[in-house]
């Protein structure tokens, strides 16, 4: 098995995605904790529906170490998810999806940046 190339742009990514993450599970304690202890079926979904995405950029963060085009993929969907999800208030779009943006590019960065370096043929000596 042959040693991953790491680059400054995965470094990067892989912080961001991290740091947006602990944002987001920020985001779903401040609202489990506002709703306090009611338990109904309304509360259960609003704590789901927080907590789902959450879960999700995990897992593209966590892929995304290994094979940065799933943290891409991974960052760039919940990006284009977010931004229907506001769809009436546009103006709210660069605000929440530009961090997501700006992540998954830079996992899709990485990916090409390792790709090449896998696939660069070798010089010929004369």
């Amino acid at each position: 098995m042959s040693a991953r190339k790491v680059t400054l742009a995965g470094w990067v990514a892989l912080v961001l995605g991290l740091l947006f993450v602990l944002l987001q599970s920020y985001g779903w304690w401040n609202e489990v904790q506002a709703r306090g202890d009611q338990g109904d079926w309304l509360e259960q979904w609003a704590i789901t529906t927080h907590v789902l995405p959450t879960l999700l950029l995990v897992a593209s963060v966590a892929l995304g170490w290994r094979w940065p085009l799933v943290g891409a993929i991974g960052f760039l969907a919940y990006s284009v998810v977010m931004v229907f999800s506001y769809y009436p208030e546009w103006a709210y779009a660069p605000l929440v999806t530009g961090p997501t943006v700006v992540i998954g590019v830079l996992f899709l960065i990485d990916s090409w940046l390792r790709r090449r370096s896998v696939t660069a043929a070798p010089r010929p000596s004369t």
